[in-house]
């Protein structure tokens, strides 16, 4: 299992720039590659208007271990670039979730993992670079079918943790956590 995620990351993250039809093909290679119960998945977003262009990919896989029991995992990497006159902006960061999911029905899962973030790495044209901490949440959360196929609803209660950094002063000295409860609704058309 080590070894297929490994190289869904090598091979994610060497076709970021390219295609979907290269992500396809590359997925499509993996799956026959990987035992039969492996899912594979790809999701690309991004935004676009003056001033602003962000893109995010995800490379998610997820393997079912029991009849109920089934392992999520996800390797990311986002960018953005941000301009406004002389004010440039760049922004990255990768993140890494681990979610053991339990499913008590066909419509019913709950799930209890990891989320963990790299320094965000923040540059500017006016030579400013630092990198905000990296943080670690952790997370529980179910899982329950939406109004049409491939739409679910999800309740998520979880803790995140940035750690300390010297590069703002005392903002960051000790750390910082945020606790949520959140609800969202995902589609996809």
């Amino acid at each position: 299992m080590k070894s297929v995620l490994l190289a869904t990351c090598l091979l994610i993250s060497s076709h970021c720039s390219a295609n979907s039809d290269v992500l396809a093909s590359t997925l499509n290679w993996l799956q026959t590659w990987a035992p039969q119960n492996v899912e594979f998945k790809v999701e690309k977003s991004a935004i676009k208007f003056s001033g602003c262009k962000q893109k995010e990919y995800l490379a998610a896989f997820n393997q079912p271990l029991t009849e109920n029991f089934v392992l999520e995992m996800g390797v990311g990497y986002a960018k953005g670039a941000h301009s406004w006159g002389v004010f440039k902006q760049k922004i990255s960061v990768k993140e890494f979730s681990i979610i053991p999911r339990y499913q008590f029905s066909h419509d019913l899962s709950i799930g209890f993992g990891v989320i963990a973030q790299s320094q965000t790495e923040f540059k500017t044209s006016q030579g400013i670079e630092f990198n905000l901490p990296r943080n670690t949440e952790w997370l529980v959360n179910t899982r329950t079918d939406g109004f049409a196929n491939n739409h679910y609803w999800e309740w998520t209660a979880s803790s995140q943790k940035w750690g300390a950094s010297n590069d703002f002063g005392g903002l960051f000295e000790n750390g910082a956590t945020n606790n949520k409860i959140g609800l969202s609704y995902n589609g996809y058309f």
